[in-house]
């Protein structure tokens, strides 16, 4: 499966595979080491990181990865990064052509092959911690942060101008009119000749100007039908130069708010679903294709129609198979409990704007994305943080004013931002972490601290404000019953999901409910741990080999019975 955008015209090659390895260690830097002179002895796969593997299980430190490529003389190349961590440069034949500082950001790199033939592409990955190189990770962060290729990696020969990205968004819901926003790269004209065509169907050929390396075209599909949950209809456009070409999905739908109703296509929808890490205990956070099916029969087999892509910007792949079976995401750059120093950080606010403008270029024609988000848990009850919070706010407003933006706060009545989003999402544990601790099973206190924050957004002006439970779970051990039915027992777990489910169904006001989270996934391996058992996050309803617990049958239940 190879993940839209298509390019028909252009020679392209998946660098997909086997590629020769060495790993450096903890102490080498790129400063004191000759290229030249590495000889790289162990293989490796791209996609796939290093620090899972059984050689080198959680080592940090700097790796090198070196495969051979054919190149013509002269020519634009562009090497297509799905997605990387944690920071890496890129040498061309031992020359740096790019830098790569956005963990999980899908980044293209151009650059110019001067001669012809075979070319050494090295590729040097640091998976070590450097707040001042890549600011976005931090140790603390509560999910592991791996050293390696995340996603796959493409070499695009371009021709002299090329096609980069075919934005559509929906112009008129009832007529199937579309904006195609063309955008050009390399020796761009003054006009640009072209060719649409929709579907596979008949071609159409227009001729316009360019505007700043972009041609905007209002345009209907023919024979068009929406997309939505329960009809995820896609369509294609393929733009095409002479010698260049693009094709792009999409769908035909809309996302707005109606009161305290997030809509699609002016239909409101009741969100059910999970925050999902990309984790698997042997494969890191790469994504198998098998995988992903997996988790997405689950997911359907829950009842859900909705996912939180927790907490950075998810595989393309997985966004494709979620456009095709209708479920709505919501997509975030990365981020996690930043205090208030972080974003007082230029370095820091510099690299959350680029991943979050970078986000939305990438996934904007993902109908399945409803809803932008950024910081989880971050310091959004601090004045000083008020900057950050407006400029990222602006930034996906500006980016794309066809969806919704929001963030997960865990501050309840003391965020500052509930109103400048369209959305209020929150992030609370009642019952898991306990407000009264000599509680055996404190699952009493769910309802109540729900219905006391409900209480204080209408006290607020926010009635009329949709609000998503963005977070609540409680871990369970796979296997671990107890009678007792005690904290960690899949019984425990079993009962705070089904409470919580059977709230938000019986709720309208509750605009939807992400429970943390899908599967149990590796966190860190630090004294941070001690409050996570086999250095896992365990209050996934299943655990991270797919096993379901207790819980999924209650959940499954409650979701379905809509």
């Amino acid at each position: 499966m190879h993940a839209y955008p298509h390019y028909s015209k252009r020679n392209w090659q998946s660098l997909d595979g086997i590629w020769n390895f060495r790993f450096l260690g903890e102490e080498a830097t790129l400063a004191s080491l000759d290229l030249s002179t590495v000889s790289f002895d162990d293989l490796l796969s791209v996609p796939g990181v290093f620090d899972v593997t059984p050689k080198y299980a959680g080592q940090r430190g700097l790796a090198l990865y070196q495969r051979k490529v054919d190149a013509p003389a002269g020519r634009r190349m562009k090497l297509r990064f799905g997605g990387i961590g944690l920071w890496a440069q890129v040498f061309w034949d031992g020359q740096p052509v790019g830098t790569l500082d956005l963990p999980y950001s899908g980044t293209d790199i151009e650059f110019l092959s001067n001669t012809e033939g075979e070319h050494s592409l090295i590729v040097a990955i640091d998976n070590r911690f450097d707040f001042k190189r890549t600011p976005l990770f931090s140790q603390f962060y509560d999910f592991y942060a791996y050293g390696g290729f995340y996603r796959g990696v493409e070499l695009h020969e371009l021709p002299a101008c090329s096609l980069e990205r075919v934005r559509v968004s929906t112009h008129a819901l009832s007529t199937g009119t579309v904006t195609l926003d063309i955008e050009v790269s390399g020796v761009v004209p003054t006009s640009l000749d072209f060719t649409v065509t929709f579907d596979r169907q008949k071609s159409a050929q227009f001729s316009r100007v360019v505007c700043e390396r972009h041609v905007r075209i209002d345009l209907a599909v023919p024979a068009f039908r929406c997309w939505s949950p329960e009809s995820p209809n896609l369509h294609t456009v393929t733009v095409a130069l002479k010698d260049d070409a693009i094709t792009e999905r999409f769908g035909i739908r809309t996302v707005t708010v109606d009161g305290d109703r997030i809509c699609v296509n002016g239909q409101p929808q009741k969100l059910l679903g999970y925050c999902r890490h990309e984790a698997h205990p042997e494969f890191g956070p790469v994504q198998p294709l098998p995988l992903l099916i997996e988790d997405l029969q689950f997911l359907k087999d829950l009842g859900c129609n909705f996912v939180r892509g927790s907490h950075y910007p998810q595989d393309p792949q997985f966004l494709d198979l979620c456009d095709q079976l209708g479920i709505l995401v919501w997509e975030e750059s990365l981020g996690w409990g930043n205090p208030v120093e972080h974003a007082l950080d230029p370095a820091f606010c510099e690299a959350q704007m680029r991943q979050t403008r970078l986000m939305i270029q990438n996934s904007f024609n993902h109908p399945s994305v409803f809803l932008w988000g950024f910081l989880n848990e971050g310091p959004s009850a601090q004045p000083e943080a008020s900057a950050l919070y407006d400029r990222l706010i602006g930034l996906v407003r500006t980016e794309d004013p066809t969806r919704l933006v929001t963030y997960a706060s865990f501050h309840r009545g003391g965020d500052l931002h509930y109103e400048k989003v369209d959305v209020v999402c929150m992030n609370a544990y009642p019952g898991w972490y306990a407000q009264d601790m000599e509680k055996v099973r404190p699952v009493g206190e769910v309802v109540p601290f729900f219905d006391d924050f409900i209480r204080q957004l209408d006290e607020r002006g926010l009635g009329q404000k949709p609000f998503i439970i963005s977070e609540f779970g409680a871990g369970a051990i796979w296997g671990w019953r107890d009678r007792f039915r005690a904290h960690w027992s899949e019984e425990f777990q079993a009962e705070m999901l089904d409470t919580i489910c059977r709230f938000v169904m019986a709720r309208p006001r509750i605009s939807g409910i992400a429970l943390w989270h899908f599967a149990d996934a590796r966190t860190y391996t630090s004294a941070h741990a001690l409050k996570r058992p086999r250095t896992i996050n365990d209050k996934g309803t299943l655990d991270e080999y797919r096993r379901p617990k207790l819980a999924y049958d209650f959940v499954r239940r409650a979701f379905r019975n809509r």
